[in-house]
């Protein structure tokens, strides 16, 4: 649970002091999410512990780039923003994302 909380705080605090603007890889997110179930998929066949290893970083990874869009995007101070009515939605995309990056910490499918 501590590791969950410091990687998602030290993202957000990224997210806001960069001048990177993340919320155009989106694209580039929905293609590693794409790799991610087809890894998962080939894992399930597949059963190895180094496997399941980096079946749990690569999603933390991934979980954490769209920890960081999701900020951004709340954020509204680059191309892309949110809509002040979606604040709500956007504050549930990001427990979304805290969450499943602390279930693929654990190793939870």
């Amino acid at each position: 649970m501590a590791s969950t909380l410091v990687i998602s705080f030290a993202i957000i605090l990224f997210s806001i002091q960069t001048r990177f603007d993340f919320t155009i890889c989106y694209g580039v997110a929905l293609i590693l999410v794409v790799d991610l179930l087809m890894f998962g998929f080939f894992c399930t066949f597949y059963y190895s512990y180094m496997a399941d290893v980096a079946y749990g970083c690569l999603g933390a990874l991934l979980y954490s780039l769209f920890l960081m869009i999701d900020c951004q995007l709340l954020m509204g101070t680059f191309s892309y923003r949110l809509n002040p009515e979606e604040y709500v939605n956007a504050a549930l995309m990001i427990y979304l994302d805290i969450i499943l990056i602390f279930l693929y910490l654990l190793g939870r499918r």
